[in-house]
């Protein structure tokens, strides 16, 4: 969600936090600003705005600042509205300490109240100004002692960076929960949100851990526990890809990118888990991993959002080719549920950023409860990646785009690879079985790259129904999941409300939505034990005279006759099914958002990185 950036070097800071900035854009903001120190030091030079960077810029431009250090933040609203006002950074009472934050401050009206009786002033309505008043009322010539103190005051969940007035060449940092990574420079370092930020500059980094504190100097990073200041002796990672993976190329959008970077995404998934005999193999997994799956008696499949409906396909993929019980659960409701989740069980965390905030405590309430945890994520390094017992990576390369593209396919891919990869540890494949199943997911890449190719029927029906306000969406079996995630691509890009159900719950209420006006968007693959099923579903909408948009196996002349539209797709494995039957519905949500002229990249309200509760 919020994004923070802090630098400490020789250069001129503005531009490098401007540039962090930029770069952290994806992860969702309403405002954004920084504050360095004046040249003469005698105060913090702080440039607030509310809107996009652009806007931050423009205010900037020609301003001397000249300083060498600074801090910098883009705000998605928590407490308090988006505004000018409450963008960060914070100052506190007397100007003396700049903070930027991001979190939840829990306890932060009582905090508040305190302050006021002491006479601190408040300008804004956020919960991080009371951090800056908080920090700045412990301040007595050490900042670190001051964050530490403030910190052991604050109640929730956060990461801080500040710098101090009479120590402009330092910058520190604490968190808890939320992410912080330190880059590490020649004569500079850093300290941001994400990897993003830093590799315009460098790819070395630490990951810090929860209550750790760091100072930044330019030719040292310091880092202790938050708690008692002992020293922790941190590894300096290398990042392995470049920031030039993290632009638009000739693409108008990042989506657009993503979405066609899909069969890339899959072959690597594809040249990392299954060897040149067919079988399947994750190395990233230890003995003792592999023994305990063997041998699990449930699987918990949790995670959040589209990372959520790659969860719902792996419980029918567990179940059908392990044959394990497995349920699928929202994150957000699992932590608070009281799971009866034992030593014996699995679970199994879906997270495309591995900071996901109710994902994360969901993987700690699992681990409490003495499950083994096992984290399916995109993004090394980061803090699901690192707090699970076992990870898998899902190969997609940095996803820019709020609405996830890439990295749900590479997700859908690697569960179905392991779903039959456990089925095979638990003899219930054999390895001639599973050698079929691989030589058919090689012709993923090369059949996603064909529907990318044939996309005018996509652009031929979002023509006629971007106007819409209201869409159902339908599947059944491996499908449904697919029905509730072109249904969320749809409203979190374009606006228009959808609305994804199971097709044979049709006759449980949608149905009276159904009259010639309603678009219903029918996913009726061909070889699916639900086939006939779709097609009494699609009958009985076309008897209502509703709108059928189909996503079909090419030639299928059942459904052609049925449908106003088709999307086709070649045909293919019903295990493998959802992979092709995403990406028209990843086509028509761009599309349909293109035409209503909406920002598909950074949709309004939503954050890529959802690390506050």
């Amino acid at each position: 969600m919020c994004g923070i950036i802090g630098y400490v070097g020789g250069r001129e800071a503005v531009p490098i936090l401007i540039k962090g900035l930029e770069h952290l854009e994806y992860r969702g903001y309403d405002s954004a600003g920084i504050a360095c120190l004046s040249p003469d030091c005698s105060g913090f030079f702080v440039c607030k705005e509310q809107g996009k960077i652009g806007e931050l810029k423009a205010r900037l431009n020609g301003v001397p600042t000249q300083a060498n250090s600074g801090i910098g933040h883009t705000r998605w609203a928590t407490h308090g509205a988006p505004s000018k006002t409450n963008a960060h950074p914070h100052l506190g009472q007397n100007g003396r300490v700049a903070v930027v934050h991001n979190g939840i401050i829990e306890n932060y009206a009582e905090l508040k109240s305190e302050l006021k009786r002491k006479g601190c002033c408040f300008k804004s309505d956020t919960d991080t100004e009371v951090a800056a008043h908080l920090i700045e009322s412990y301040y007595h010539g050490d900042l670190g002692g001051a964050m530490r103190r403030a910190a052991a005051r604050i109640q929730g969940f956060f990461a801080f960076v500040a710098m101090a007035k009479a120590e402009p060449n330092r910058v520190c940092a604490l968190k808890r929960s939320n992410p912080l990574v330190v880059g590490v420079g020649k004569g500079e370092n850093f300290v941001a949100s994400d990897v993003s930020a830093l590799l315009p500059y460098t790819n070395k980094v630490m990951y810090l851990e929860d209550d750790e504190f760091v100072e930044l100097t330019r030719e040292c990073v310091n880092v202790s526990r938050l708690k008692d200041g002992k020293p922790v002796r941190k590894q300096i990672a290398t990042v392995s890809w470049k920031a030039e993976e993290a632009s638009k190329g000739d693409f108008p959008h990042f989506m657009l990118k993503e979405i066609f970077e899909q069969p890339a995404v899959l072959r690597r998934t594809l040249q990392t888990y299954v060897k040149k005999t067919g079988g399947i193999a994750f190395d990233t997994l230890d003995r003792k991993v592999k023994d305990h799956v063997k041998r699990t008696g449930k699987i918990f499949v949790v995670s959040c959002g589209t990372a959520y409906h790659a969860g719902l396909v792996g419980r029918y993929l567990f179940e059908a080719y392990a044959r394990v019980p497995t349920e699928a659960h929202v994150s957000s409701e699992f932590r608070y549920s009281d799971p009866i989740i034992s030593k014996n069980d699995t679970a199994v965390f879906i997270t495309q950023s591995g900071e996901t905030a109710d994902t994360l405590a969901a993987l700690r309430e699992a681990k409490r409860k003495g499950a083994r945890t096992l984290a399916i994520v995109n993004v090394a390094g980061s803090t699901i990646a690192r707090e699970a017992d076992a990870v898998v990576y899902t190969l997609a390369g940095p996803e820019i785009g709020v609405a996830s593209t890439k990295a749900y396919l590479g997700q859908l891919l690697t569960l179905a690879l392991f779903a039959l990869y456990v089925g095979g540890l638990r003899k219930r494949l054999s390895q001639s079985a599973i050698r079929g199943f691989t030589r058919e997911a090689s012709k993923l890449p090369d059949k996603v790259r064909e529907i990318l190719g044939t996309s005018e029927s996509v652009d031929s029906a979002a023509g006629a129904l971007f106007t819409k306000g209201n869409f159902l969406f339908l599947g059944r079996g491996y499908n449904f999941p697919n029905a509730l995630e072109g249904a969320l691509k749809l409203k979190e890009i374009s606006y228009a409300h959808a609305h994804g159900y199971a097709a044979g719950e049709m006759k449980h209420g949608p149905i009276a939505l159904i009259d010639e006006t309603q678009p219903v968007v029918c996913l009726v693959p061909k070889g699916t034990k639900t086939y006939t099923k779709m097609l009494s579903n699609m009958e009985e909408i076309l008897a209502r005279r509703g709108i059928i948009i189909s996503i079909a196996t090419k030639g299928d002349r059942a459904v052609q006759r049925l449908s106003r539209h088709v999307f086709w797709i070649p045909d293919t494995l019903e295990i493998f099914s959802p992979i092709l039957t995403a990406v028209p519905l990843q086509l028509f949500a761009y599309k349909i958002a293109t035409l209503n002229h909406r920002d598909v990249d950074q949709p309004r309200n939503l954050a890529k990185s959802v690390t506050v509760e």
